[in-house]
């Protein structure tokens, strides 16, 4: 697994790996779905590519121009008709240093309809699509009944501002009003030829409502040879990253495919590739490293004109790769860079691009010892860059990891811990953790697809199981109101000395740390049992503050959200760099509770002025 950079697109080449008489004269180019999509597959397509690279076929996993790790922002115009470029562009670099004579093109969702636009411009021999989108305006109407479920079943209470006209929201991520314009336009039945000799094509059905058996029929009539298949593990697949699992059936379907339609290599070796470059993109440069003995994978972001001596670190946020949710980090990144601190997007050992990253992910995995260790691997790696300062920076599970690694690590100079749910991790959370008592962003995020209604209403569901796991949250969650009404239960005497004891360490050690939390958050409750219920525990405490902000949701889906998180982080990043060698200061006035101030429902908190004034990054854009 190598990393690419082509056309302003960041990428990963998977090569034929093994017996060399192994190899195929074919090579695939996977073509991403947009948005939470691509967020909730990354686990599956980093698998799929692994899976085709040990049969032999040469692989481009990439991100689309203004997605992931790749140049440019999600407010780009001409994403879609960039993104059909850069497929494009991905084939042939995959045939100069894949050394392949064919190219397929291998599409998920949105990227299915992407990978059938840009066959022809490829010269692509053979053509994967699964679980296609067909038709522009029906996903679009998928897409706002995802979002609006979410809305008012997760943040009733919030009222966010208005999304400017024509922009839509989709969970955390926001399309343009160009963007939405193209995908709207985007009908794959109006094309007159085959866009591929030889098709694959796997269904989630149910067959009355799904494009795929209708447009098997059209590129068949179109000439070309086509195989329909069922795609029944799609919805364990697509849902969030934290418990999203990878196909087994339908991924060894796609590799045996691609053996029948490809041959052994029989000509020159591949072309060297260049030595691994960096990225360089509106006043940072980007570029890849391993730490940890190449146990973790990181992408680093440093100012193009200045070197840093701060680093902020982003952990990951529950099984999410590095880039964050909306791509949050990568945006604080490169804005970031642009104030002279240098930050680096993590990927801990099972997650993302890191080398041995798990093929199954649940809650005690990204909690877990291992985790928090690879946290502090981190650290030592940037200390060893020569980084002075280095700054935790963490939302939900993100918060954790990074809280244990700043205890366990002294070279820690400061925590913004964004809604943090849990100070520890015991066996009681073990056993809740399990996979048939899924989170309820989970359970949400399916309820707000039609697909899922449909599945139901026909059987394809097991209505047994999910009010069965409903029953157990319930019963759950009436057990912990129980016993939250007794103030001196074991659980909450144990939560409350170690999070006392947290932080009376990292106050006697300097470390600035910041707990930032929703109004109505649920990790407020933890807060509560850890400090009281006034947050009386941290008042003498004058580097430990705990900010409550009336536009802050648990995953920062919203685009005000994401903009509060970054002015907190940019204003304690400022004063970490201003702050002096630690001295006794008993003049200070102690450290409280602030409540910022509800503002109106039209626009985020007022940023911090000494740092957004000179802000030009993609957050700062986002405002409405």
């Amino acid at each position: 697994m190598q990393r690419v950079i082509f056309d302003g697109c960041a990428g990963w080449l998977h090569t034929g790996k093994g017996d060399t008489s192994a190899l195929r004269d074919t090579g695939v180019v996977l073509c991403a779905p947009l948005g939470h999509e691509a967020m909730w597959a990354h686990r599956a397509w980093r698998h799929l590519a692994d899976q085709l690279a040990a049969a032999g076929v040469p692989v481009l996993r990439f991100d689309y121009y203004g997605t992931g790790d790749s140049a440019g922002t999600s407010a780009e115009p001409d994403l879609i008709a960039r993104a059909v470029v850069d497929i494009a562009a991905g084939a042939a670099l995959l045939r100069q240093h894949g050394a392949v004579e064919n190219v397929v093109l291998c599409g998920l969702r949105m990227g299915a309809c992407l990978a059938a636009l840009a066959a022809e411009r490829t010269r692509a021999s053979g053509l994967v699509m699964l679980a296609p989108v067909a038709y522009g305006r029906a996903y679009l109407r998928e897409m706002r009944a995802l979002h609006a479920g979410w809305r008012n079943s997760a943040i009733p209470e919030l009222q966010p501002p208005a999304t400017p006209a024509g922009d839509m929201d989709v969970l955390s991520f926001r399309l343009p009003a160009a963007t939405v314009a193209a995908i709207q336009a985007l009908r794959l039945d109006t094309l007159t030829a085959a866009p591929a000799p030889r098709v694959l094509m796997l269904d989630p059905g149910p067959e009355q409502m799904s494009p795929a058996p209708a447009l098997a029929g059209q590129f068949r009539a179109l000439g070309a040879q086509v195989k329909l298949d069922g795609f029944g593990e799609y919805p364990l697949m697509m849902r969030s990253a934290e418990f999203a699992e990878v196909p087994t059936r339908a991924w060894v379907s796609v590799v045996d495919w691609m053996k029948d339609v490809s041959r052994a290599k029989v000509f020159a070796a591949a072309a060297p590739l260049p030595p691994v470059g960096t990225l360089s993109v509106d006043g940072a440069i980007e570029q890849p490293v391993q730490l940890g003995n190449g146990r973790l994978f990181g992408m680093l972001c440093t100012p193009e004109q200045s070197n840093a001596n701060t680093v902020v670190i982003f952990p990951n946020t529950g099984g999410n790769h590095h880039v964050g949710d909306g791509r949050i980090f990568v945006e604080l990144s490169r804005r970031l860079a642009r104030h002279g601190v240098a930050a680096l997007r993590l990927d801990v050992s099972q997650l993302g691009d890191s080398a041995g990253a798990a093929r199954t992910m649940n809650l005690t995995a990204i909690y877990s010892r291992t985790a928090r260790h690879d946290v502090s691997i981190a650290i030592d790696g940037m200390r060893a860059r020569g980084y002075r300062r280095i700054v935790l920076a963490g939302v939900c599970s993100g918060s954790f990891l990074s809280l244990h690694a700043a205890l366990a690590n002294p070279a820690v100079t400061g925590l913004v811990l964004a809604n943090l749910v849990k100070f520890r991790w015991d066996a009681a959370d073990e056993a809740e953790a399990s996979d048939d008592l899924r989170s309820a962003r989970v359970y949400l995020a399916a309820a707000c697809k039609w697909e899922n209604w449909r599945r139901l209403l026909s059987g394809q569901l097991d209505i047994a199981r999910i009010v069965s796991a409903t029953l157990r949250r319930l019963r759950h969650r009436a057990r912990e109101a129980g016993t939250a009404a007794s103030t001196q239960g074991s659980s909450e005497s144990a939560v409350s000395d170690f999070a006392c004891g947290a932080v009376r360490e990292l106050n006697r050690r300097g470390v600035r740390t910041d707990f930032i939390y929703g109004s109505s958050d649920v990790g407020l409750r933890e807060a509560r049992l850890g400090f009281g219920r006034q947050m009386e525990a941290i008042a003498a405490m004058p580097d430990i503050s705990v900010r409550l902000l009336p536009m802050l949701d648990h995953s920062l889906f919203l685009v005000a959200s994401r903009e509060a998180f970054a002015e907190q982080l940019l204003a304690h990043v400022l004063r970490v760099q201003q702050a002096p060698v630690r001295v006794a200061r008993a003049q200070e006035t102690p450290a409280r509770v602030v409540r910022e101030p509800s503002r109106g429902n039209v626009r985020p908190p007022r940023p911090v002025r000494a740092v957004a004034q000179t802000a030009r990054g993609p957050v700062a854009k986002q405002k409405s």
